[in-house]
């Protein structure tokens, strides 16, 4: 499995990625993140003989997505798998309060971003003539508004209907597109969200915290290895009848 993993330098991309080289794949990590060069060299000591190449670009920037996909399917041989991760939070206050840079820099990475990649990496995966999966990373809040993050909700439910649109043009080619929708996971960019949260409430970051475990029905926030167990079904042969789908991994939050 040759696999591309957007906003691969940390958080649920780092993840996958390991999972995905531990089971046997080698992987390109692309990030605007100068980190990624350092994740890549811990991810690919988990498998000797693993290639795990880095690359450093913009995904919200044609030109950076066209050379760094180049860049990956060259290292690679190829492109078997497209896990379009990179994603940023955005703002949590109210649109009204919210300049229009602040709403396009969120639309353009996480969702003119996800297009940019998965329309490279499709052409890729078309002249290769063997298939592939792509799996987009979309959110709870692609499936449903929250107060605070109109223009997060806006990119990510794009992202949901990008990948019915995609699952139906590349199906003729053998190419699989589907969508993970985490909800409160344990990264950085949660955290930073409920710090945000609790400084406006008069909360503790901790009360916080302890505020959205109380919703969650399985009773903890979701990890890396939850998205990347989920990834790793989707690429898998018991997987092979899936498309056009969205894949909640949210310990039952949506239900609530």
């Amino acid at each position: 499995m040759r696999a591309l993993v957007t906003g691969g330098a940390r958080g649920l991309g780092r993840a996958v990625a390991e999972r995905l080289v531990r089971d046997g794949g080698d992987v390109a990590l692309l990030d605007i993140d100068e980190a990624v060069g350092g994740t890549a060299r811990e991810v690919a000591a988990l498998r000797p003989g693993s290639r795990v190449t880095a690359i450093r670009g913009d995904v919200g920037r044609e030109d950076d997505v066209e050379r760094g996909v180049g860049e990956a399917a060259a290292a690679l041989g190829g492109i078997d798998l497209l896990v379009n991760n990179a994603g940023i939070g955005g703002s949590t206050r109210p649109l009204v309060d919210v300049s229009v840079e602040e709403v396009r820099r969120v639309i353009e990475v996480n969702l003119v971003g996800a297009i940019l990649v998965a329309r490279a990496v499709a052409r890729v995966m078309i002249e290769q003539g063997t298939g592939g999966c792509i799996v987009n990373i979309g959110s709870i809040f692609g499936q449903r508004g929250e107060a605070g993050a109109a223009a997060y909700s806006a990119s990510k439910g794009g992202v949901a209907l990008l990948t019915h649109s995609l699952a139906l043009e590349l199906a003729p080619y053998g190419i699989r597109v589907n969508t993970i929708a985490p909800g409160n996971m344990a990264t950085e960019m949660h955290f930073q969200d409920l710090r945000e949260r609790a400084a406006r409430s008069g909360r503790t970051f901790e009360e916080e915290v302890a505020r959205v475990v109380q919703a969650i029905p399985l009773g903890r926030h979701g990890t890396g290895e939850d998205v990347a167990g989920a990834v790793a079904w989707l690429v898998s042969d018991d997987a092979a009848y899936v498309t056009g789908q969205t894949i909640g991994v949210n310990g039952g939050v949506v239900l609530t």
